[in-house]
């Protein structure tokens, strides 16, 4: 993509604000982005933003709070603590979610770990899938045709609140998710 994306997931402890982080007991975490000026990877300077300042809009609608997260964030996408980060090749930004799964207080309304996809260019995103209760997003790839994607749950009942995937009486365990469209296309298209 010619750029660099970089997951700070969460800082609740933080007690000073600075430009790539604007918020104190950052709870919700951010993506900064990095890209060489004029596009060259020899350039000696850069410039960066926040791609996205997660947050919660349910809990904090009034946008001039920075708990709400950026413009791209909204009651339909919100989530916390963005981790995992791939490009798929039509340079769709994938992002994996690992945190605050309590779906309540400063979460309320953002119930478990999710996968997003985002577009570099708008910074629009959208939810693409929500993982079982408990567990962490994570490993995602992609076969050469980009039909088939393969992610990762893992640790789901980590609380002992879930038997993912059995159910009943069962114990938890991690997986690999195998995803493909029903008319065998790209995913994310």
């Amino acid at each position: 993509t010619g750029e660099v994306y970089a997951t700070l997931t969460n800082n609740s402890g933080r007690s000073v604000t600075d430009d790539a982080n604007p918020r104190t007991a950052n709870r919700y975490g951010q993506i900064v982005r990095w890209r060489e000026t004029g596009g060259d990877a020899a350039a000696l300077t850069f410039e960066w933003d926040i791609f996205v300042l997660a947050g919660n809009p349910n809990v904090y609608p009034d946008r001039s709070n920075l708990k709400s997260g950026s413009d791209n964030v909204t009651v339909d996408n919100t989530f916390n603590s963005p981790d995992g980060l791939a490009f798929d090749d039509a340079g769709r930004l994938w992002i994996e979610t690992d945190g605050n799964y309590s779906n309540s207080g400063e979460y309320a309304g953002q119930g478990n770990n999710q996968m997003l996809c985002a577009d570099p260019a708008t910074k629009e995103i959208r939810r693409f899938f929500t993982g079982p209760k408990e567990c962490e997003i994570t490993g995602v790839t992609f076969t050469p045709d980009s039909k088939t994607m393969f992610i990762n749950i893992q640790h789901p009942g980590e609380g002992g609140n879930s038997n993912w995937p059995e159910g009943g009486s069962a114990r938890p365990r991690s997986a690999t998710i195998i995803i493909t469209k029903n008319d065998g296309g790209v995913i994310g298209t």
